[in-house]
């Protein structure tokens, strides 16, 4: 098994044995964390196992709640045929005949496909319904189904069934992830995002600029683990008693004022600016219909704020998702940007769009750690893979390249790991 790097069509590590592999991983991460612009999108991959995948997730709320995959059939039934198609093994037989009916028919939708195996009897009803209920068994975007619940709400208010399933989706979902004095944020998964911190800071100064860590993630991996490494940094709320969302906090710096007759302000700390995309554990609806972070356990009864949750009170309410969604496209944009990709699939078309649009210019630089077996990555990378795009993975010593625990472990540590080992021998 080996670590490849591959960039332009070509493996940077082809034919080096594998520490000379694992060296050149990590010398080159080096050198892209002292970037002008250093960004990190950190995805929900990078807090595993402390919180479940959305797929362990959706599969145990399907398991208890028989009327949710009912919903979850009704939103599949819309979806372009492909969706399904790509869910079948390359290896059956059957996924030929039903890419053939496809394209012989012109059938767009799932619901279309069903339909037209049904009056033709193309397949035996048995199997048509093993691959259908397999499929949606399987579903695990909640996001993008509590967007459709919530734009069908928005249609027909008064639907009971929508309604109910809006309300278990989000209330399982919440309470999948750790709250604030969870002791999930003392293990081994707050020691890797501890770890990862304490390489990137270590290679910059106080007059570097601001790290930005963009997150789909609900949980605050992130913010105990720069707390842990005296990083002051902010989620877009003010340091103030009333913690309001303010969208312009992320510009600010906190500066030396000593002497008010320097040219220069001089910032005394290294900062970082956490964007939670998709919202927070901690984030809630105040009843004048704000956005409030809250610095005390969350209880049932607080609405907590997560994607697509936008809420109705206020105007600027409904502000954060695009607002955050417009500094992730702008901090893209800023000159001599590095991005680095992590735990995260490539599953929605959104971000890949933003990501996307950005490979177009000559100083920026995407670093992806992903399996390039899975379908949607390599999607992504197979269209862009001829631009500035890196992509890191593989597998050695039962360990998967791309794994975050790794990538802190094996590559940003390394040279602490060499140094250690030549030191051992002359004390030998």
């Amino acid at each position: 098994m080996s670590i490849y790097h591959l960039y332009k069509g070509k493996d940077e590590n082809d034919g080096l044995d594998l520490e000379q592999q694992k060296q050149n991983i990590s010398s080159f991460i080096k050198a892209q964390f002292s970037a002008e612009n250093l960004v990190f999108f950190i995805g929900s991959g990078c807090s595993v196992p402390a919180i479940p995948l959305m797929s362990q997730t959706m599969k145990a709320i399907i398991g208890k709640h028989d009327d949710i995959l009912c919903v979850i059939k009704k939103f599949l039934d819309t979806k372009n045929v492909n969706l399904l198609i790509d869910s079948l093994d390359d290896k059956d037989i059957l996924k030929g005949v039903i890419v053939q009916s496809c394209k012989s028919h012109s059938l767009e939708t799932i619901a279309d496909l069903y339909n037209y195996i049904i009056q033709t009897q193309l397949l035996e009803k048995e199997q048509l319904l093993e691959i259908y209920e397999n499929f949606c068994s399987s579903f695990s975007d909640i996001e993008s189904l509590l967007n459709w619940i919530q734009n069908g709400l928005n249609f027909s208010p008064n639907n009971e069934q929508l309604l109910n399933a809006f309300k278990i989706l989000k209330d399982e979902f919440i309470a999948s992830i750790p709250k604030l004095d969870s002791d999930s944020y003392k293990g081994d998964v707050f020691q890797t995002y501890a770890d990862f911190y304490k390489f990137v800071f270590s290679n910059r100064t106080e007059e570097s600029s601001k790290i930005s860590v963009f997150t789909t993630n609900y949980d605050l991996f992130n913010e105990y683990s720069l707390e842990a490494n005296n990083i002051v940094y902010t989620t877009g709320f003010p340091s103030t008693l009333a913690k309001r969302f303010d969208i312009n906090q992320f510009k600010y710096r906190l500066v030396d004022d000593t002497n008010r007759y320097k040219d220069k302000w001089q910032p005394v700390f290294k900062e970082a600016n956490l964007y939670k995309i998709h919202g927070s554990i901690n984030w809630i609806s105040g009843e004048d219909g704000f956005l409030y972070q809250s610095n005390s356990t969350v209880t049932n009864d607080d609405v907590v704020v997560i994607y697509p949750t936008m809420l109705k009170h206020k105007e600027t309410a409904q502000a954060p998702y695009s607002e955050l969604f417009r500094e992730f496209s702008n901090c893209l944009q800023k000159k001599n940007t590095t991005l680095v990709v992590m735990g995260y699939g490539f599953p929605d078309e959104h971000i890949n769009t933003i990501i996307s649009q950005n490979l177009k210019n000559q100083d920026f630089n995407l670093i992806i750690f992903g399996n390039k077996n899975e379908s949607k990555l390599n999607d992504f990378y197979e269209e862009f893979k001829n631009r500035d795009l890196h992509l890191i993975g593989g597998q050695f010593d039962n360990k998967n390249a791309h794994h975050f625990n790794v990538i802190s472990e094996e590559f940003l540590n390394y040279q602490k790991q060499v140094f250690s080992d030549v030191e051992e021998d002359n004390n030998e």
